[in-house]
C-alpha cells in the first residue's frame, strides 16, 4: 500500500457501532455454521441433534444480516434503531445457542461477551447494567438447569432439575462466577471508554464552535444556533433582530499598539457586549473585529434600542484606563426576521438577515461610523446623506 492510499476510518457513531457488532456476529456465526456443517458431513450427522444446531446457526447468520440491514436502514431514515432491544434479543438467542453447544465451555460465550461490551458502548449505564444482568442471569440459569442443552436433557430432565434441584461441582460454580464477572467487567470497561470518548467529543465540538480569545461562540457555532432559533421563530411567528457589530478603525489600533493590545481590546469589547445583551440573546464573535447579536423576541424597534445602548456603552466605557487617549467605538447594522415570508428555509432567512444587516452596517460606515442603522431605514437613506441617519449621543 502506497503512502498516498486513503485509509478508511471506523464509523464510531451509534449506527456505525451497531453495524460493526452485527458484522462481528455475522463473521462468527458463518464460521461456526461452516464448521458444524463440515463436521456433520464428515461424521454423517451421527448426533441426531446436529441438523437442528446447524439450523440454529443459520438463524443466527440470518439474525446478524437482518440486524445489520436494520441499522443501515435506520441511518438512512435518520432514525435511531432500538439498540437495547436488538442487543437483548440477539444476546438471549446466543444464550440458547451457548446452552446447546457446551454450556460453560461453549465458544458462543465470546459472542455473549461481545454483546455486553457493545451494550456498554451504546447504552446508558443503567441500560447496559440491565442488559448484562439479564444475559448473565439467563446464561448462569441455563448452565444450572440444563448443562448439556435442552435438546439433550429434554423437557422432562429440565422439570426434574427444577423440582428436585441439582448440585453443582466447584468447577461449574467457578465457571459460572467467572463468566458473570467477565460479562460485567467487559460491559463496565466499555461503558467507561464510551463515556470518556463522548466527553472528549463534546469538548472538541465545543472548542470547534468557540472563539478562544473571547470565549464567545464563533461564526460556526453562531450559525448553527441561529438556524434552530430562526426555525423556532418562524414556527411560532415571533420576531428576531440581528445586530452585526464592527469595531471602528480597529486596524489602526493593531498597527499603533500591536496585536497583543488589540486582543485585549477585543476581549474588553466582548465583555461590554455580554453586559449589554439579554439572557436569552445569542452573542458571537463572527470575524476579526466583528461580532453578532441575535435578540430573541425583539422587533426592529427593540433591535434598534439594543444597538443604541451598545453604541452608548462603547462611548461611555473608560478605554483610557487601558491606554491614555484610547477610545474605541463601534458601528452596528440591524436587520429583523420577516415572519411574513412563509416557506423560507432557516438558512435562507438567516442569509437574508445577515445580508441586510451588513448593508445597514456599510451604510453606517459610509455616514460617519460610531452609530447604528436599521436595515429598512438604511435602504431608504442610501445616498440621502447623513442628516436623516439615526445618531447616538456620545
Amino acid at each position: 500500500m502506497t503512502g498516498s492510499a486513503k485509509h478508511k476510518t471506523m464509523d464510531a457513531s451509534p449506527h456505525g457501532l451497531m453495524r460493526l457488532y452485527y458484522r462481528i456476529l455475522l463473521s462468527a456465526a458463518l464460521a461456526v455454521f461452516l464448521l458444524h456443517g463440515v463436521i456433520g458431513l464428515v461424521t454423517g450427522f451421527g448426533d441426531q441433534y446436529g441438523p437442528v444446531l446447524i439450523g440454529m446457526d443459520a438463524f443466527l447468520v440470518l439474525l446478524a444480516v437482518l440486524g445489520h440491514e436494520l441499522t443501515a436502514h435506520s441511518q438512512s431514515m435518520e432514525k435511531n434503531p432500538p439498540r437495547g432491544w436488538l442487543l437483548l434479543f440477539t444476546g438471549l438467542y446466543i444464550v440458547g445457542l451457548a446452552s446447546e453447544t457446551g454450556g460453560l465451555a461453549s465458544p458462543f460465550f465470546m459472542l455473549l461477551l461481545v454483546t455486553c461490551v457493545f451494550g456498554g458502548l451504546l447504552m446508558s449505564g443503567l441500560g447496559s447494567t440491565l442488559l448484562t444482568a439479564t444475559i448473565g442471569a439467563l446464561h448462569a440459569g441455563a448452565a444450572w438447569l440444563f448443562p448439556h442443552g435442552v435438546l439433550r436433557e429434554g423437557l422432562d430432565g429440565v422439570e426434574t432439575t427444577i423440582l428436585g434441584g441439582r448440585s453443582m461441582s466447584i468447577d461449574e460454580f467457578t465457571g459460572i462466577a467467572m463468566h458473570s464477572a467477565f460479562l460485567f467487567l467487559g460491559a463496565w470497561i466499555a461503558g467507561r471508554l464510551s463515556s470518556e470518548f463522548r466527553t472528549k467529543v463534546v469538548r472538541l465540538e465545543d472548542h470547534a464552535k468557540r472563539d478562544p480569545l473571547t470565549q464567545l461562540p464563533n461564526r460556526r457555532g453562531y450559525m448553527e444556533k441561529m438556524r434552530e432559533e430562526i426555525a423556532r421563530a418562524e414556527r411560532f411567528a415571533w420576531p428576531i433582530s440581528i445586530l452585526v457589530i464592527d469595531l471602528d478603525h480597529f486596524k489602526m489600533i493593531n498597527d499603533e499598539h500591536g496585536h497583543g493590545f488589540g486582543d485585549a481590546v477585543l476581549a474588553q469589547a466582548a465583555q461590554i457586549l455580554r453586559d449589554s445583551v439579554g439572557p436569552v440573546d445569542h452573542l458571537a464573535r463572527v470575524g476579526g473585529e466583528e461580532f453578532a447579536v441575535s435578540a430573541v423576541a425583539a422587533d426592529p424597534q427593540a433591535g434598534g434600542e439594543l444597538a443604541s445602548r451598545i453604541v452608548r456603552r462603547f462611548n461611555q466605557h473608560p478605554w483610557h484606563e487601558m491606554k491614555p487617549g484610547l477610545k474605541v467605538t463601534c458601528s452596528i447594522g440591524v436587520a429583523a426576521l420577516d415572519t411574513s415570508r412563509s416557506g423560507s428555509s432557516p438558512d435562507a432567512s438567516l442569509s437574508r438577515m445577515l445580508d441586510e444587516a451588513d448593508q445597514a452596517l456599510y451604510h453606517v460606515k459610509e455616514t460617519g461610523r460610531n452609530n447604528y442603522a436599521l436595515a429598512e431605514n438604511a435602504a431608504k437613506q442610501q445616498g440621502a446623506g447623513s442628516e436623516n441617519s439615526q445618531r447616538v449621543a456620545g
